[in-house]
C-alpha cells in the first residue's frame, strides 16, 4: 500500500509520521490557527489596581434591636413542640422575638471610643505606599552614593587637618634603618680596640728586637769582626737611619 493511500485510509496503524513530527491525526480536526478552550473576558481589577489600591477593613455592624434572639426562639419552638428544621423554619416566619442587649453587670463599663464613633480603628497607622516611581528610576539608589560621597570627601578633609598620614615601612626598609642606627652609633661611640689573637703560651714571650750597634741576638751566627774599613764621606744630604728588624723565635 503507498503511504498517500496509508494516509487516507483513517486507520491510526496504518499512518505513518515523518521523522521528528508527531504522527498525524486521523479525526476531522479545525485548522492549525484554531484557539480550543473558552475564552475567558478580561478581568476589571488587574495588577496595577491590586498592588496599587488598598482596601481599608470594614468592621462588622453590631448586632441591633431589629434582630431576632434566636436562643429564646429556639427555646419557645421546643415548647411549642417544634422538631424538625421544616416545622422549626414555619415556627420562625409567624413567630418573632427581638434581642434584649443585656444590662450591664456590677459597675458600667467604660466609654471606648468605637462606642461613640463606630468608624473608628485601633492600632497604630499603617506607612504610606512606596512610590513606585522612584524605585524603577533609581533615585534611592542616587541619592545615597551622592550622601556617601559627601560623608567620604567630609572624612578626608578631617583626617588632612587632624591627623597624621602613618606610612607603614615594609620588612626590609625597617632592616636598612636598623642597619643603619648601629652603624651612626659605632661611628659616634668607636669600641675598645680588639686584642689581636694569640695563643697562651706566646703571651707572656717579651720583645728580643736587637737593634744594630747592640749586642747579638743569641740565634744569630758568631761572625769574627773584620778589620776596620775607612769610613765613606758622607754627603751633607739626609742619610736614612736603618729599620728595626724582628728576629723570629726558634
Amino acid at each position: 500500500m503507498s503511504e498517500a493511500y496509508c494516509n487516507k485510509s483513517g486507520n491510526a496503524v496504518l499512518v505513518k509520521d515523518d521523522i521528528g513530527k508527531a504522527k498525524p491525526s486521523i479525526y476531522d480536526l479545525p485548522s492549525e490557527g484554531f484557539t480550543y478552550g473558552r475564552s475567558e473576558p478580561a478581568d476589571a481589577e488587574g495588577a496595577r489596581e491590586v498592588t496599587m489600591f488598598w482596601a481599608s477593613h470594614v468592621p462588622r455592624p453590631k448586632p441591633g434591636p431589629d434582630c431576632q434572639d434566636f436562643r429564646k426562639l429556639n427555646r419557645t419552638a421546643a415548647k411549642c413542640g417544634v422538631r424538625n428544621a421544616r416545622d422549626l423554619a414555619e415556627f420562625r416566619k409567624h413567630t418573632d422575638i427581638k434581642l434584649v442587649p443585656p444590662g450591664p453587670m456590677g459597675v458600667l463599663p467604660k466609654v471606648i471610643p468605637s462606642d461613640v464613633i463606630p468608624s473608628f480603628a485601633y492600632g497604630s497607622k499603617s506607612r504610606p505606599s512606596t512610590p513606585i516611581t522612584h524605585v524603577i528610576g533609581n533615585q534611592y539608589a542616587t541619592e545615597s552614593e551622592e550622601a556617601l560621597a559627601v560623608h567620604y570627601r567630609d572624612l578626608e578633609e578631617y583626617q588632612a587637618k587632624h591627623e597624621k598620614r602613618i606610612v607603614k615601612l615594609t620588612k626590609m626598609s625597617k632592616d636598612r634603618i636598623h642597619d643603619a642606627r648601629i652603624r651612626m652609633k659605632e661611628w659616634r661611640n668607636p669600641p675598645a680596640p680588639k686584642e689581636p689573637f694569640k695563643l697562651t703560651k706566646f703571651k707572656k714571650v717579651t720583645s728580643k728586637l736587637k737593634l744594630p750597634g747592640l749586642s747579638q741576638s743569641a740565634s744569630a751566627p758568631s761572625l769574627q769582626r773584620l778589620p776596620a774599613e775607612p769610613e765613606p764621606q758622607v754627603s751633607q744630604e739626609a742619610v736614612p737611619q736603618p729599620e728595626a728588624q724582628e728576629v723570629p723565635e726558634e
